[in-house]
């Protein structure tokens, strides 16, 4: 494969993922959130730029790859930036990938997915909508680049109206920032209606990520000392913290009869299906 590549970015032990492919059809995010990983190995990790021209050799992967598994869309970049609207470049992707019959799961924080409502409802899709807290005001600082918490809710909404499966991302929870139950209530009141599954992951810390959340929230410095926990190259909370803030989020999910899952948890007891939303492709 030369544009289709397994996922395992992190080779790490706690990624419960299925077997996938991953792409990423730009480099760079616009989003610029504070919590960000990939701006401790992008290069210009916030500046939003087109690859080399890589469609003829997609369409090869393609025809060539596993059909048995499926695309996630995209891990790294968001694919949906705001030049998406101009330059159509996932639009393109999704268009191949329904042509050769590959399943996509798309990863995003964009309403423009709504663009791509009619062609999505046509093949196996699934779209995974990150939410990290219903405040907007909050959202704006955590999130500066992306589009508000309601915009992204009512593009989910309006995506399973047209019977578009949709899961919601609750990642990363970050303590005394957006823990709190009374958000994670009013966040779910609003996305259970049409949500499939809710998905959550504490934040796993960077060194650089540290310093912008510290920088725009003071308070996080106080959380610091309980990232102690070091995996590959992030720092995690203390087991025992996430794991009484993912079993508190997972009781309030399951009052609305939804179920949940953690992303690089290491808690498969509070799976209750597959760690990505990729369950309901076949819906």
């Amino acid at each position: 494969m030369r544009v289709l590549r397994f996922f395992d970015p992190w080779k790490g032990e706690l990624c419960t993922c299925p077997p996938k492919y991953t792409l990423n059809p730009y480099t760079g995010c616009a989003h610029r959130c504070l919590y960000c990983y990939i701006s401790s190995f992008i290069p210009r990790a916030f500046e939003v730029r087109e690859k080399p021209p890589f469609f003829s050799a997609l369409i090869k992967d393609l025809r060539e790859c596993d059909k048995s598994l499926y695309l996630s869309l995209s891990n790294s970049s968001d694919p949906y930036p705001p030049v998406e609207r101009e330059r159509g470049i996932t639009q393109k992707v999704l268009e191949l990938c329904r042509s050769e019959g590959m399943p996509v799961l798309i990863l995003t924080k964009s309403p423009l997915v709504l663009r791509d409502a009619g062609l999505l409802s046509k093949m196996q899709a699934v779209v995974s909508m990150t939410v990290t807290t219903p405040d907007r005001a909050k959202a704006q600082l955590l999130e500066p680049g992306a589009p508000s918490p309601q915009e992204r809710l009512h593009a989910c909404a309006l995506l399973a109206q047209r019977g578009i499966p949709v899961v919601l991302r609750i990642d990363p929870i970050i303590p005394g920032i957006n823990d709190s139950p009374e958000e994670w209530l009013q966040l779910l009141k609003e996305a259970a209606p049409y949500a499939k599954q809710i998905i959550a992951s504490t934040l796993k810390l960077r060194w650089d990520t540290a310093k912008r959340l510290s920088r725009v929230f003071p308070k996080f410095q106080k959380t610091l000392p309980f990232y102690s926990e070091k995996r590959g190259n992030s720092l995690y909370l203390e087991r025992r913290i996430r794991f009484t803030l993912l079993s508190s989020l997972r009781e309030i999910v399951h009052s609305f009869s939804l179920p949940f899952s953690t992303c690089r948890e290491g808690f498969l007891e509070l799976n209750d299906c597959k760690c990505d939303g990729s369950e309901f492709l076949n819906q």
